[in-house]
């Protein structure tokens, strides 16, 4: 997931920065972002992103028409929230199917309140950068299924049916990977709820048809998250 800014007003572009950097900050996610301030420079990279904070209105080209491109090229797949000084937007926004129109100057609940549109329906990703081997590998928390201790190292088991081992402590882990959908089932075991199937008193069943030991003492408390983490 990326987002794309584009304004061609530089106090404008600082502003939402400041706004993005808060938010991510505030709900302990991290989501690339790329500030561009012309529509041509925008225009070829559009592949690369999820989410377009855009200007309604600038000197090369309005934000309608480029909206207009992104719709009739990639349908509902990216979203689009434009940041304006003019109400009589909202018409126009609502013909490309835009997400919000955010009116500057930018008021910060009404910032949060588009990102949250979009966050809510849509997968938030956490990257972790780990050693195996002495090779780099990076690892998107949501291609997680479940990650295992064993000893002064952990196991990462991936969708995929990979596995990926380095030196480090499920407890560092679980905190880097807090407000992702992640729950410490057991001291061996944090898990994916998202990778969840089933579950009796002492163990998760997962998916990919593996099971992990669930604690006694956590099981009222893990049943409350799977609950609220549905969907």
């Amino acid at each position: 997931m990326r987002i794309a800014v584009c304004d061609d007003e530089r106090i404008a572009i600082e502003n939402v920065v400041t706004l993005l950097e808060d938010y991510f900050h505030d709900k302990k996610i991290d989501i690339p972002y790329e500030v561009f301030e012309r529509y041509p420079d925008l225009e070829p990279r559009i592949d690369e992103f999820n989410i377009f904070l855009m200007d309604y209105e600038t000197p090369e080209i309005d934000g309608m028409s480029f909206a207009r491109m992104i719709r009739e090229k990639y349908g509902e797949e990216k979203a689009i929230i434009f940041i304006t000084s003019y109400e009589t937007v909202v018409y126009e926004a609502y013909e490309v199917r835009a997400l919000r129109y955010i009116l500057k100057p930018i008021k910060r609940e009404k910032f949060y309140e588009a990102l949250d549109a979009y966050l809510a329906t849509n997968v938030v990703t956490k990257r972790l950068t780990v050693r195996q081997d002495g090779q780099v590998e990076a690892i998107e928390s949501k291609d997680i299924e479940y990650i295992e201790a064993n000893g002064k190292e952990i196991t990462f088991h991936l969708d995929s049916g990979n596995s990926i081992t380095c030196r480090d402590t499920l407890d560092s882990i679980e905190q880097k990977l807090d407000d992702f959908g992640f729950f410490r089932v057991h001291r061996k075991y944090l898990v994916n709820l998202k990778k969840v199937s089933s579950y009796m008193n002492n163990y998760v069943v997962l998916k990919s048809g593996e099971s992990v030991e669930l604690s006694t003492r956590k099981y009222a408390d893990f049943r409350l998250v799977l609950l609220q983490n549905e969907g």
